[in-house]
């Protein structure tokens, strides 16, 4: 996944004191919530919380606290166990709930912002009384509101903790604020707030490419949800049918299935034609951008339930001006409106694949997919948008 960095005081009506919570920071795959942080960073008085950071050297922040969260190893197979029963979800933590309440009384925020639903049950549960009544915001991205719900001591979670007046929630997509409002039936409807990317460093360079090879390009975690083996399905007929010129599928990202994905690879005899080029930073996906034709990513439903939430790579291929290939899912064509900014096909559906392989040849560059990235995605509009949810709150 790409990590992108975003600099610059967007100009909220005033400033204010959020404390915002995540489990992991400075995560490579979720840049769309360290996107927001550094900008929410600029722009109103922040205190960070977070339990691990993977990168100390990245996105550094004015002002952050690390407060662990662990339990030993048997008590940890013992909640484990209740989840996976779905007897109980057990989230109470003496030295965090400690620490935590000892940094908000000494902040004294005026909103707690979670990202993510799983932590915001984290932290509410470890919350004193007296501050489970301040303001909280959870950010719903994704596979906390369409995979987690399915496990019934989860969803009780949510139902109890978004039925009190004072918790609110975004999401970053329509159809997971209908699974919200629909499912956990929480007492402040769900509002939709887009993920935002700096469309000031996703702009295109131009670049000459080969005339005699058409590239395709995917980054994205290596999960399920990605839809890597379909796509490759879809691609070998694809080439199959069509030899008479050079196709190659660049493949970037890291995560669990990387090396299923990778044999996969072989086992479909597509090492001539597919090449995996590991982690892309900011700079390079810019780079890339003027050395491919069409960017790729077939989302689908996992086994699991996982969803996309909205894909933030996607709007920076658009901002990028490439056309976009990808499936009807979860958010993605609130981004992407077929037959504009990029073919769009049912999920799994291999025979859609390869005739949309077959029209997106025919595809140049798009500039009305960064148009309409700078118009309804840029962090300037989500950070607008942000603001007014937390003057709402507060009002």
């Amino acid at each position: 996944m790409v990590i992108s960095i975003c600099v610059g005081k967007l100009g909220a009506e005033r400033e204010m004191r959020i404390l915002a919570y995540t489990d992991v920071y400075a995560q490579k795959t979720v840049t769309f919530i360290t996107n927001e942080l550094k900008q929410n960073d600029l722009e109103n008085d922040l205190l960070l919380i977070y339990s691990k950071r993977l990168y100390p050297d990245l996105y550094i922040l004015k002002n952050m606290k690390e407060i662990p969260y662990s339990y030993g190893k048997v008590f940890n197979k013992l909640r484990w166990w209740l989840e996976q029963s779905q007897a109980g979800y057990y989230l109470r933590n003496h030295s965090f709930s400690s620490s935590l309440n000892k940094a908000i009384a000494e902040f004294r925020p005026e909103i707690i912002h979670c990202h993510f639903g799983t932590d915001f049950l984290k932290l509410f549960s470890n919350l004193t009384e007296e501050h489970k009544k301040l303001p909280v915001l959870i950010s719903f991205y994704g596979f906390d509101v369409t995979e987690k719900i399915r496990n019934k001591a989860i969803l009780k979670k949510y139902r109890r903790f978004l039925s009190l007046p004072n918790v609110h929630s975004v999401t970053v997509s329509g159809s997971l604020a209908e699974n919200v409002n629909k499912i956990i039936k929480p007492a402040n409807k769900a509002k939709v707030l887009h993920s935002g990317i700096d469309t000031d460093f996703f702009v295109r360079k131009e670049a000459k490419k080969n005339p005699d090879e058409f590239i395709f390009l995917q980054v994205s975690s290596f999960l399920e949800k990605k839809g890597h083996k379909y796509t490759l399905d879809a691609f070998k007929i694809f080439i199959e049918k069509n030899k008479k010129f050079r196709y190659k599928f660049i493949l970037a990202g890291l995560g669990p299935l990387e090396n299923q994905v990778l044999s996969y690879i072989r086992e479909k005899g597509l090492e001539n034609h597919v090449e995996f080029i590991g982690v892309v930073s900011p700079s390079q996906m810019v780079e890339w951008s003027s050395k491919v034709n069409c960017f790729v990513q077939m989302s689908i439903t996992a086994s699991n339930g996982d969803q996309e939430g909205l894909p933030n790579v996607l709007l920076e291929a658009m901002s990028l001006e490439l056309p976009i290939l990808s499936t009807r899912h979860a958010g993605i064509p609130e981004m992407v409106i077929d037959g504009v900014n990029g073919i769009l096909c049912e999920e799994r559906n291999i025979e859609q694949y390869v005739q949309a392989f077959e029209k997106i040849i025919e595809w140049g560059i798009c500039p009305q997919n960064r148009e309409r990235v700078v118009n309804h995605f840029s962090i300037k509009s989500h950070m607008r948008e942000l603001n007014d949810v937390y003057q709402s709150m507060l009002n």
